[in-house]
C-alpha cells in the first residue's frame, strides 16, 4: 500500500461515496473499533455490474472486520456505533484535485442505508449524482 489513513467517527456519520477520477485507488479497509455499514459502487466502464452496489456490515466484534475494495469503485460507509475507528490502506497516493463523491442517497443507485438522516461533512453534502458522474467522468 502506498498510503494509509484512519478516521474516527461518531454514530450516524456517513462518509462517501468517494473516489479519485485519476490514479484510482484500491483500498484495504479494517474496522478497528465499532461497527459500520460499508458500501461499494462499481464504476468500471466495461463491467457487467457497472452502477451496481455491494454492501456489508463490518465490525470489530464480528468475523467480518475487513474488506478489499478494488480500483474502479466508489466507496462509502455509515457509522453504527457510538465510536468508530476505521483504518484504510490505499494503493495510490491521495490526489485532492481528482477527488469527487457521488451522493449517498442517489435515486439511481438505490442503496438501502440503515439510517435516514446521516451526519454529512460539508464536502459530502455537495457530492454529485450518479448521472452527473456518468455524463462527466465515465
Amino acid at each position: 500500500m502506498q498510503e494509509s489513513f484512519y478516521s474516527v467517527s461518531k454514530k450516524n456519520v456517513l462518509r462517501g461515496l468517494h473516489l479519485q477520477t485519476k490514479n484510482s485507488q484500491a483500498k484495504f479497509l479494517t474496522v478497528i473499533k465499532g461497527k459500520i455499514f460499508d458500501v461499494l459502487v462499481d464504476l468500471r466502464k466495461d463491467s457487467k455490474t457497472f452502477g451496481k452496489h455491494f454492501s456489508i456490515t463490518l465490525s470489530d466484534r464480528l468475523s467480518y472486520s475487513s474488506i478489499y475494495i478494488p480500483e474502479g469503485f466508489a466507496h462509502g460507509f455509515c457509522c453504527l456505533d457510538k465510536e468508530n475507528i476505521v483504518y484504510y490502506g490505499c494503493s495510490n497516493y491521495r490526489q485532492k484535485n481528482y477527488e469527487i463523491g457521488i451522493l449517498w442517497n442517489d435515486k439511481d443507485l438505490k442503496i438501502k442505508w440503515p439510517i435516514k438522516k446521516p451526519i454529512l461533512s460539508k464536502k459530502d453534502s455537495k457530492n454529485i449524482s450518479f448521472k452527473e458522474y456518468c455524463n462527466n467522468y465515465k
